[in-house]
């Protein structure tokens, strides 16, 4: 019998039929098990009060044949004490929980695979919505009905509740590959999501005005959130995008990140892009161009000033484009001879027993991103182009924002048919000639 040293392994050739073992002549019990697909795979197998034990080690690529030799002799050292390690193997198994896989899972599979902010996402899913439900059962016994049971009832978040279900489908194929599980044993097949409304929210011109006046107001309070909002309204760029933007990364007119979702990008920048970077102060040591209060540091919560601004914007839109709303802030402003915060306004509302139109309040910072799709679409910019800009890996993405380019086919259409009516009309005019033969 041979050696098994990584280069006799590599040249053994696959069977025609069925699989062929090799066995080591100086580690008795120890082998390769080679399969007509070419998959070479190390084993031991022993005997011990007359029972044969043989269990698998590792796969030919996967470990050397050192390193299988090492697990090998400890496996064989096992089985000679009386051990059986498939016995003890399933004994752990048995003990293996969701929890304990999830933690697995979030150290060992996440940090490799995932970028930073996904990871943040899967470790809030895992403790928040997966943990305090499956946690404490066995791994091996978590069935489709029960994680059926769990999307169930998060139906009322759907959103929330397909993003757990997809989580929950990752950890469970990382469990099968990890050996926790059979294969093709995932309890997430079959379950269907909800179905989810795209929300499509765009800023009208007459909101724009609005918010561009609460931006200026709010520079006095944080002008590196509003110089964050002017970049993301003028180029369209996501929100990390913006907010972990780096000096380092802004070359000419162009922004060149050397990672995003979707890898790396570049982002073009126009003049009004160009113009709120050059009113950004460089803080010295701090490499990010929205900066945070921390030294070195971006600033982090975004959330807060925006919140405030567009509560600000929704105020002047009421006081300049809804007639009830207009008299119940200009009443205020006579009161207290200041115009009045949304909030104020929501007291008088509740005294009042008014309704008012929700303005710029339902406005999310990702929307400054749909308007800058939406503003290029009208515009008459093709999709691939806008694609391009936005950083879309897949046609369909963009694709959403083609219903918005009808009013452009519109005025295309008329003022084709119109020149061609013109045309027509023309030759109704003209004389009629007519020519004689000779």
């Amino acid at each position: 019998m041979p050696r098994l040293t990584k280069k006799f392994v590599e040249n053994l050739p696959a069977p025609e039929d069925k699989y062929i073992t090799v066995w080591d002549d100086k580690l008795i019990g120890f082998g390769v098990r080679i399969r007509p697909s070419g998959r070479k795979a190390y084993i031991v197998q022993a005997k011990k009060n007359r029972k044969t034990i043989r269990k698998n080690v590792g796969i030919h690529g996967t470990m050397t044949s050192d390193q299988a030799r090492e697990v090998a002799a400890d496996l064989l050292r096992q089985i000679h004490a009386g051990i059986n390690p498939n016995e003890e193997a399933r004994k752990e198994q048995a003990k293996r929980t969701v929890n304990s896989l999830c933690e697995q899972f979030l150290d060992e599979y996440v940090p490799s695979h995932c970028k930073p902010r996904t990871s943040v996402e899967y470790r809030h899913c895992v403790d928040k919505y997966i943990t305090p439900v499956l946690g404490n059962m066995k791994v091996e016994n978590v069935a489709r009905e029960d994680v059926a049971k769990l999307h169930n009832a998060m139906r009322n978040v759907i959103y929330q509740a397909n993003r757990t279900l997809g989580v929950l489908s990752v950890i469970f194929n990382q469990a099968e590959v990890w050996g926790l599980r059979p294969e093709r044993s995932n309890p997430c097949y079959h379950i269907k999501k909800y179905k989810e409304q795209k929300r499509e929210r765009f800023l009208s011109p007459e909101e724009l005005a609005c918010l561009g006046e609460a931006l200026e107001d709010e520079k006095r309070l944080s002008p590196s959130a509003v110089a964050a909002f002017q970049l993301l309204i003028f180029t369209g760029a996501r929100l990390s995008e913006i907010q972990t933007l780096k000096w380092e990364y802004v070359r000419g007119n162009k922004i060149q990140l050397p990672d995003s979702k979707t890898g790396a990008k570049g982002v073009p920048l126009n003049q009004p892009a160009l113009e709120a970077l050059s009113e950004i102060e460089r803080i010295e040591g701090n490499p990010y161009v929205i900066t945070g209060k921390n030294d070195g540091a971006y600033l982090s919560d975004l959330q807060k000033p925006w919140r405030r601004i567009r509560k600000q914007a929704t105020v002047l839109f009421w006081l300049r484009h809804t007639d009830i709303a207009a008299k119940l802030v200009n009443k205020l402003t006579e009161k207290t001879g200041q115009r009045p915060t949304w909030e104020e306004c929501q007291k008088a509302v509740e005294v009042n027993k008014l309704e008012l139109p929700i303005g710029l309040a339902d406005v999310r910072i990702h929307d400054l991103r749909h308007t800058f799709a939406s503003e290029a679409v009208m515009s008459g910019e093709s999709l691939p182009m806008i694609g391009k800009i936005l950083g879309h890996t897949q046609t369909q993405t963009t694709a959403r924002y083609a219903h918005l380019a009808d009013d452009p086919l519109q005025l295309a259409s008329e003022r084709i048919a119109n020149s061609l009516k013109k045309a027509m009309a023309g030759y109704e005019q003209r004389p009629l000639v007519v020519s004689s033969c000779s």
